[in-house]
């Protein structure tokens, strides 16, 4: 079994993994290998690993900047019966155009098995129409009491992802692209959990008017399902060798682990969407500030640090409403966001303070749809809103649960019109 220039890791630099000479650190190399390896281990399914034996590591100084895309390629050769030597191979990939990615470090370890399948296989496929921008793992740090991928990771990794999009597009291009996020929908499909390793998948719906509208899959490819379904409106300057780029890249053949290869509209939203102004008695379900560690590429707070703020404030709301701590602990209750739409309005700089401001849309049997508006403390400019549909459920029978009466008496004094 020999099999060569496996994707075992696509993400970005961070702050923290650059050193004082602008070199990536050994510690931050180390730690992609070691997601690389995880990676790896998912993918080969059929395969129990009883150990690991490291065999060598090198570095090379190349220069690097923060939100620079890197990538990890694996290979994986038959040592003996019991023995695969993996060897891995950081990239980083090219920001000029006409030059080639670059090599930051490599490392081979051996993985110890018994009675290897000499035909094993990895399930890849090879299609056009669709780009793999993002390969990771969920990190402990990433979940919730619950042990699931908190949203804002979601939204966090799929930022990420795509950045490492228009780093691509941006390789290939000497006009350097400035891109706006607009408005992100979100559906969630399937719970994830610590260390399972994650794809994300694009495909573009339309590319016309200075904006670009992407489809996207977050893919668990250890389970084999997706978890997410997110539709995203993207808004920079076009012009005609950017849009042929984009049309080229999406056109060349790509290598992925997702097995869903078809990419239709997300359903559509119920009910007319709430207003862009905030209700002057709404909740106040979240007060927060933009720290230095909340910033995106651009310097301003990012999807996460907003979404963040969304799974602080639905927890208030939900306490408010009597699903407090005890009594969710009490009888093994929990809750789970189905749907999320957000509309992007303005930045939010380093400094800023900011209020969430709540109420509820629709009370239905199960399901409740409830809109928070993140609004700027300093003007009272609303920085953004986000739409939720979300349903109480019994962690023990892992089904939704009807929203209890207490529940729904104080909600209703919370509820608007739309």
């Amino acid at each position: 079994m020999n099999i060569s220039d496996i994707e075992s890791f696509r993400g970005l630099i961070k702050s923290r993994d650059i050193n004082t000479l602008d070199l990536l650190k050994k510690s931050s190399s180390t730690k992609f290998f070691e997601d690389a390896t995880r990676f790896t281990k998912a993918i080969l399914k059929n395969l129990t690993i009883e150990s690991e034996d490291y065999l060598k590591s090198e570095y090379f100084d190349i220069s690097i900047l923060q939100d620079m895309t890197v990538y990890v390629r694996t290979d994986l050769n038959l040592e003996t019966e019991d023995k695969i030597k993996a060897t891995h191979r950081l990239f980083l990939l090219n920001k000029d155009s006409n030059k080639k990615d670059q090599i930051i470090s490599r490392q081979s370890l051996i993985f110890n098995s018994k009675n290897i399948d000499k035909s094993l296989k990895i399930n890849l496929n090879n299609s056009n129409g669709i780009y793999s921008a993002f390969r990771d793992l969920v990190r402990k740090e990433d979940c919730d009491q619950m042990s699931h991928m908190n949203v804002q990771y979601y939204f966090g990794k799929h930022a990420d992802a795509i950045k490492c999009l228009f780093n691509k597009i941006n390789s290939f291009s000497t006009d350097k692209i400035d891109y706006k996020i607009l408005n992100e929908r979100c559906i969630f499909s399937r719970e994830v959990h610590p260390n399972s390793v994650l794809e994300i998948v694009f495909k573009v719906k339309s590319i016309e008017n200075n904006e670009l509208l992407l489809f996207s899959k977050v893919y668990s490819i250890d389970h084999e399902n997706v978890s997410a379904y997110f539709e995203t409106s993207i808004s920079f300057k076009l012009n005609e060798n950017i849009k042929k780029i984009i049309l080229d890249l999406f056109s060349s053949n790509c290598s992925t682990f997702l097995n869903e290869l078809e990419f239709s509209n997300l359903r559509p939203l119920t009910d007319n969407r709430p207003p862009q102004n905030y209700s002057r008695d709404a909740f106040i379900s979240c007060k927060s500030a933009v720290n230095t560690w909340d910033l995106d590429h651009k310097g301003v707070a990012s999807s996460q640090f907003k979404i963040g703020c969304v799974s602080d404030a639905a927890t208030h709301l939900f306490t408010f409403c009597g699903a407090d701590f005890n009594w969710r602990n009490e009888h093994d209750i929990g809750s789970a966001a189905l749907d999320y739409s957000v509309r992007y309005f303005k930045d939010a700089p380093l400094g800023m303070a900011v209020t969430m401001h709540t109420n509820f849309t629709k009370l239905g049997n199960k399901s409740l749809k409830f809109i928070h508006h993140m609004v700027d403390d300093g003007t009272g400019d609303v920085i953004m809103d986000i739409e939720i549909v979300a349903v109480l459920f019994d962690l023990k029978k892992r089904k939704s649960l009807v929203v209890p009466e207490d529940f729904r008496v104080t909600a209703s004094k919370l509820l608007i019109d739309c």
